[in-house]
């Protein structure tokens, strides 16, 4: 199980924020990522329509679940 502290900790690193500016409810506040590519990248994606976006989420899923999978069976594997 994956404790909301730990996502917003994640979140935090990949956005470069600290928890306050993550947490804004603000309408006019904008995010901007230290990965300038990743941020052009997103901004793109932004603009597909809703299958190719959906179709973008389940091939990232999908590759950081192997990831996942990987992971654990490796930190199993050096018990």
């Amino acid at each position: 199980m994956i404790l909301l502290i730990d996502i917003v900790q994640r979140l935090m690193k990949v956005f470069a924020v600290s928890a306050d500016n993550l947490l804004n409810d603000s309408e006019n506040s904008v995010v901007e990522l230290q990965n300038h590519e990743l941020n052009e990248q997103l901004m793109l994606i932004n603009q597909l329509d809703e299958d190719e976006k959906n179709a973008l989420v389940k091939i990232i899923n999908s590759m950081l679940t192997k990831k996942r999978m990987k992971d654990l069976l490796d930190s199993k594997a050096n018990f």
